[in-house]
């Protein structure tokens, strides 16, 4: 019952996803795969295939998320965005980019997608739990975000969640609390709700 579970589930991902067609063969191949194993017994060899089917959908969510990911502000450069796989965020697929200025301020902006994790994770956004962390309650483009900032140390973190699916993540490190907040502004919100 539980790989007939995960069968369902995997499937349900591609259609979600909108698997490119590049890895589509792929992806339905090693849930055919992991079908055939299934009905043959051989359960560790199913559930090796979806396992594979699973990260090949993670890899293309992260590949996807890329693309709201905001350009470097004037004045600053920019890394190449790299992926992530969240092991620890209940598999979630992700993606992170490193900005700097002057080679001493820098800003990392992590985008992580939907996992089961998130829904305990929600409750931060209350109020008094925001509040007791140091942290202020606000609106990024009608987005709850807890945001943080030490003026002496000039570092600060905002943490935004996006329709209950996403959590945004900036971390600065001497850098402006303007800057910080402009790069949380740059964030293509309304793409990744469509996505």
């Amino acid at each position: 019952m539980k790989l007939q579970w995960m069968f369902a589930a995997i499937f349900a991902c591609t259609l979600v996803i909108g698997v490119h067609t590049v890895h589509a063969d792929e992806v339905l191949d090693s849930i055919n795969e992991a079908a055939d194993a299934y009905n043959e017994k051989e359960y560790q060899e199913a559930i090796e295939s979806l396992e594979y089917a699973r990260q090949l959908i993670q890899q293309m969510s992260s590949e996807g998320m890329m693309g709201f990911l905001p350009q470097p502000l004037d004045g600053w450069k920019a890394r190449a965005a790299t992926t992530q796989n969240m092991g620890i965020m209940g598999g979630s697929a992700g993606v992170e980019r490193e900005y700097t200025q002057n080679g001493n301020s820098r800003v990392t902006i992590t985008i992580m997608g939907e996992s089961p994790l998130f829904q305990g994770m929600m409750a931060m956004f209350n109020p008094a739990l925001a509040g007791a962390d140091g942290g202020k309650l606000k609106k990024i483009k009608r987005n709850k975000a807890i945001v943080k900032y030490d003026e002496d140390d000039r570092d600060g973190e905002i943490m935004i969640n996006v329709d209950k699916r996403y959590l945004v993540m900036l971390k600065g490190n001497n850098v402006a609390q303007e800057d910080l907040m402009a790069y949380a502004d740059a964030i293509d919100y309304k793409g990744l709700k469509d996505f």
